[in-house]
């Protein structure tokens, strides 16, 4: 222990006064009269008596000594080292990642953590400075060069797991604009190290320490589900891993739209990965689920969700006097619902369609929604003009914004004698292309897709080609887009951008929390952000008057997060590591006068209670007198104890206890007296 302020030892001047006091104290017997008339004289005789009188040791007197050294230690600042590696500027970054929520340490990793980071705010010394960021894929600050351990705590408090990685990288960044012009910054990082490019070491212009919280726990993770159609049935794949030091064998259930389609189980050995099969599963199936049946550590990476196919059916028109070529292709694609109808019976009051297709022919309005026409005859459209027929020469890639030729051959295309003369609109691109006229125009406008194919489909090999399908799926999958693009699988705390249906004017998500959030109007709609959830988000568009719902899975499939052996270090140039033993951390001076100043005021307490036990009444037989306020000699009036009779209750009992202590103790002091007396003569005495 250290005395910051020795010259305070003066104070201590204050004890010789309060014995000084003790011995000029007239040390009176107090008695209840009835009345002070009659003690006139007898309160004369007092006033002129000798002050000076032997000390006599009470419990006031003890109290009021120990108050006064207690307030002497306060004075002189006591001082104690305390282990912490919380000293100066610092700046705790706590990793919040889904490895994070691992229960191999009571309640979890990252409890553990704030509990860890909470004693330092405890240790906090008076020149001490400390900033909070929370670190997962997006850092944020949580609170910033303070000094306060109230708000401290709770910014503390407010800070969340997640379910997704940890970039070190950026945290570290937003560490440097937080000690841009501080002396002695230091970062302390607290978690179990599973970052980002783990791979590459960064560079800091401070000390970076690191606190390893958790162990090597076992642990069985869902990496890959996906669904594939091999010779035309319906296949499910997932992956799994296995990161633990022991071979084990696990269950897997695969659920199809709800149901339980079949449990198969893996056996894996240390660190290996393997895959699992089912089918064929029904025709019609939309959504896989699978599960992981094991106890480890950590549950998130123990489900999976995956869409089979689009996750938006639309309303197909083909209205044609006969195309197989345009109805097989349409039928394959699952997202579609096909109806077909003659160019005869074709009238703009039979309903609205998603998208509607016209085979060489041409309504005299076009209908609301998306529209692709096919060999369109002469005539002005919304699009641009179709003219009369042309030689095709060469076929060439035009302007393909769109992605609508990807996995596109167009060399496989041999004879395509003429086509249209196609003038577009100046929103419409063309995407294929020949040196006289566009072959097929794409384009948005009004909030409306239009696409156009200058030729008939019967005078060319187009529609025997490979090629063929896959640009009718391009197409569609263009007029009528999942809600996210791809496979419909996003990666926790990923923002995403939601692909509208032309024509929509409202467009909600609701996560699995059963939250739902509007992310347009206003459009191109607002990306949503709120993707920490693992599970299925549900999306629906109003368009034209009726919704359409989609949906999204958010899926773990994080090998550095599932892998929950805390890492040995972290990848900063200089960085140290750090335990939560005291041997290893440094220790920082801490004063310990409030710790002081607390037991001074319970001294003061116990001081009063023991003053005010000078206003008890003596107890008298009479009930008549005990209702009655008693004078006592020095004229004071015992209402203190008529209002609170359990204080005085309770001042008796400590008070006949403390005069049977002291009668024991005199006994006890004059038989020591007595025995000591004897033994120092010679005498003997003899136990018979």
């Amino acid at each position: 222990m250290s005395i910051l302020v020795p010259a305070a030892l003066a104070f201590s001047a204050i004890i010789p006064i309060i014995l000084l006091l003790y011995f000029m104290r007239p040390k009176r017997q107090e008695k209840v009269v009835g009345s002070t008339l009659l003690w006139q004289q007898a309160m004369q005789d007092l006033q002129a008596s000798r002050p000076w009188q032997r000390l006599r040791i009470t419990p006031l007197l003890l109290l009021q000594l120990l108050a006064a050294i207690v307030i002497i230690l306060i004075l002189v600042r006591p001082a104690i080292f305390m282990s912490s590696p919380v000293s100066g500027n610092t700046i705790v970054i706590l990793q919040a990642s889904a490895s994070m929520q691992a229960t191999d340490v009571a309640p979890s990793r990252f409890d553990k953590a704030k509990d860890t980071i909470s004693g330092f705010i405890d240790a906090l010394g008076p020149n001490d400075h400390l900033s909070l960021i929370s670190m997962a894929r997006t850092p944020q600050v949580l609170i910033a060069n303070s000094q306060d351990k109230a708000q401290l705590t709770n910014a503390l408090q407010h800070a969340r797991v997640t379910n997704q990685d940890a970039d070190l990288e950026q945290a570290l960044s937003l560490a440097s604009s937080l000690a841009a012009g501080q002396e002695n910054a230091q970062v302390l990082v607290v978690g179990d190290g599973h970052v980002m490019n783990n791979n590459q070491t960064l560079d800091s212009p401070f000390p970076v320490q690191y606190m390893s919280i958790g162990g090597d726990a076992p642990n069985m993770a869902l990496m890959a589900l996906s669904s594939r159609s091999l010779q035309g049935k319906l296949i499910a794949f997932a992956q799994v891993s296995n990161y633990s030091h022991d071979q084990r064998s696990v269950p897997v259930e695969l659920y199809a739209d709800g149901r339980l389609f079949s449990v198969k189980t893996v056996t894996l050995n240390a660190g290996a990965s393997g895959a699992i099969e089912w089918g064929p599963l029904p025709a019609r199936t939309n959504l896989l689920h699978a599960r992981l049946l094991s106890q480890d550590a950590m549950t998130t990476d123990h489900e999976a969700w995956s869409l089979v196919g689009s996750s938006i059916h639309g309303r197909v028109l083909l209205v044609t006097k006969g195309n197989m070529y345009l109805q097989t292709a349409l039928r394959l694609q699952s997202n579609v619902t096909l109806y077909t109808i003659d160019p005869s019976k074709y009238s703009n009051s039979i309903g609205t369609y998603d998208l509607t297709i016209f085979d060489g022919y041409a309504p005299p309005s076009e209908p609301v929604g998306n529209i692709l026409y096919v060999n369109p005859p002469a005539r002005n459209y919304s699009f641009g003009s179709s003219g009369p027929a042309v030689g095709v020469s060469h076929i060439s890639t035009g302007n393909d914004p769109q992605n609508l030729l990807s996995s596109i051959d167009l060399s496989s295309i041999h004879t395509m004698r003429s086509t249209h003369q196609l003038k577009p609109a100046l929103w419409a691109q063309p995407i294929i292309s020949t040196p006289t006229t566009p072959l097929l125009l794409a384009g948005e406008n009004n909030n409306r897709r239009v696409a156009v194919f200058g030729f008939d489909l019967h005078e060319t090999d187009l529609p025997l080609q490979p090629s063929f399908p896959i640009l009718i799926y391009n197409l569609v999958n263009w007029f009528l887009p999942s809600p996210v693009a791809g496979n419909g699988q996003v990666t926790p705390g990923t923002p995403v951008s939601i692909q509208t249906w032309p024509g929509a004017d409202q467009v909600t998500v609701t996560g699995p929390d059963q939250q739902t959030i509007t992310v347009g109007p206003p459009f191109p709609a607002t990306p949503y952000a709120r993707t920490n959830p693992v599970g299925i988000y549900q999306v629906n568009q109003r368009v034209h008057g009726h919704t359409l719902s989609g949906i999204f899975t958010v899926n773990l499939f994080n090998p550095n997060q599932s892998q929950l052996a805390p890492a040995k270090n972290i990848p900063v140039t200089h960085s140290t590591n750090i335990t939560n033993n005291k041997n290893t951390i440094s220790r920082q001076l801490r004063e310990i006068w409030p710790w002081i100043a607390a037991i001074l005021l319970l001294i003061l307490c116990a001081e009063w209670w023991l003053f005010s036990r000078n206003y008890q009444p003596q107890q008298s037989n009479n009930q008549t007198a005990h209702k009655t306020p008693r004078t006592t000699i020095r004229g004071k009036t015992n209402q203190r104890s008529a209002r609170y009779p359990w204080l005085a209750s309770m001042q008796d009992q400590v008070l006949a206890s403390w005069n049977r202590t002291q009668r024991k103790t005199k006994k006890f002091s004059k038989r020591l007296r007595t025995t000591l007396k004897k033994t120092s003569k010679g005498e003997r005495r003899v136990n018979i």
